[in-house]
């Protein structure tokens, strides 16, 4: 476990200009909807921020892999005894690391604002909490799809992974079966329908969007395992 936490302390240092232009918008995004707000702003909000943060987190982990395999960093990382597995999970909890700070920023803010507001604030630490374990959910998966696939189509893959759902159902899921099969769709359809007090259904995203982390985890270190480094993904 420390070979872990270890490496993901330094992607976190490595990333810290991502870390900081995505704290100084989210702070300032907060501020601007603060002025002169309303009901409908906050919601708007609360509806598109979160999409943002699912964003970056995929983008976080895609080129991982190829910057260090570029840099021979992987190749020292995996020279002292650092198991490919360990790498993986030390760059996913990296980007759990970060993806927790900023859903943390998307409730403090959306708190501030109901409260200024008087709308009411139940939900959004559930919300905030679904949000994180749905990012890390699109972690893996990007991560996953870069043990083999140059970043970009690495990108298109995972992406269409994650919102299967809706090239299927013209973007009208079945909620019971988006939150058990695809965590993150399930938490975009909960996202673009979202209403003050909301909490149906965000239990069942924290679970699946945990257990779909676990399994693209566990795909990508199996695939990881048998690729060579040395080259770049075709």
């Amino acid at each position: 476990m420390l070979p872990i936490l270890l490496m993901a302390g330094n992607y976190v240092r490595m990333q810290w200009v991502t870390l900081l232009v995505m704290t100084i918008y989210l702070v300032g995004i907060g501020g601007v909807f603060s002025v002169h707000q309303q009901s409908q702003e906050v919601l708007f909000f609360l509806r598109s921020q979160p999409l943002y943060v699912l964003f970056i987190s995929l983008m976080l982990a895609v080129p991982a892999i190829e910057a260090d395999r570029k840099s021979r960093r992987l190749l020292a990382v995996l020279s002292k005894g650092i198991h490919r597995w360990q790498y993986l999970g030390g760059i996913l909890c990296g980007c759990a690391v970060m993806t927790a700070i900023f859903s943390f920023l998307i409730w403090a803010a959306a708190y501030r604002l109901c409260i200024r507001g008087g709308d009411p604030t139940q939900g959004l630490g559930l919300l905030a909490a679904a949000l994180f374990t749905c990012c890390v959910a699109a972690s893996s998966a990007g991560l996953l799809y870069s043990t083999f696939l140059h970043p970009l189509v690495a990108t298109g893959a995972a992406t269409i992974t994650l919102i299967l759902p809706f090239a299927f159902a013209g973007g009208k899921t079945d909620a019971g079966s988006a939150n058990l099969l695809f965590p993150v769709a399930g938490l975009v359809n909960t996202l673009v329908r979202y209403d003050f007090g909301t909490v149906d259904g965000l239990w069942a995203l924290i679970v699946s969007a945990t257990v779909a982390t676990i399994i693209f985890w566990m795909i990508g270190a199996a695939i990881f395992a048998r690729r060579d480094v040395t080259i770049s993904p075709e």
